[in-house]
């Protein structure tokens, strides 16, 4: 009962906005900075990766039925000035849709996270002497390897002198918060 009871000390607490990254009442849970937009992301992206799965798999629908009704609570909750801030980022993006395009979705609207465009690399565990690396390139091979990649942020180092910086999605305006009442039903 007490971590309950720390939680919405900290929610009532707030004039009308919850304040980012202060204790929730549950160990090393933060509240999050913005969690309407981080919440979407999510729920969309499990959607996504929940296709992968055969369609009569029992673990698929429930998922997807529980994530799509989590979604829809989510979606419904809209913070004041949503509509406004909405028209003022299509705006931005209208403007420069080369920047913007790989964060809009099928369905026309806007992915709320940056997409991640690393490669994963699966570790197995066990460190071997091909996972030691020397300083300094050993082989012709890595040498090359080295060169090629100094030569990519060369070029991509020249495109942005010659062409401009394009903006990022961290560029776009913030989400409005959602009020403390939004927050806590009672």
């Amino acid at each position: 009962m007490r971590p309950s009871t720390r939680l919405f000390a900290v929610v009532k607490s707030a004039a009308k906005y919850l304040e980012p990254n202060v204790p929730t009442g549950l160990t090393g849970l933060p509240t999050h900075p913005s969690p309407r937009p981080a919440l979407l992301y999510v729920y969309n992206v499990t959607l996504q990766r929940l296709k992968q799965l055969p369609t009569n798999s029992v673990y698929r629908q429930s998922c997807e039925a529980l994530t799509k009704h989590r979604l829809a609570i989510v979606e419904d909750a809209k913070p004041e000035g949503y509509d406004a801030w909405m028209e003022r980022v299509r705006k931005q993006i209208d403007a420069n849709p080369a920047a913007y395009s790989r964060f809009k979705r099928e369905d026309g609207s806007i992915a709320g996270e940056e997409l991640y465009e690393g490669t994963l690399v699966n570790w197995d565990g066990e460190v071997t002497k091909a996972d030691a690396r020397t300083e300094g390139p050993g082989t012709q091979t890595e040498a090359d390897m080295k060169s090629a990649y100094v030569q990519k942020d060369i070029e991509k180092v020249e495109k942005e002198e010659r062409e401009g910086k394009l903006p990022t999605f961290r560029d776009l305006e913030v989400e409005p918060p959602l009020t403390v009442n939004q927050y806590v039903r009672t």
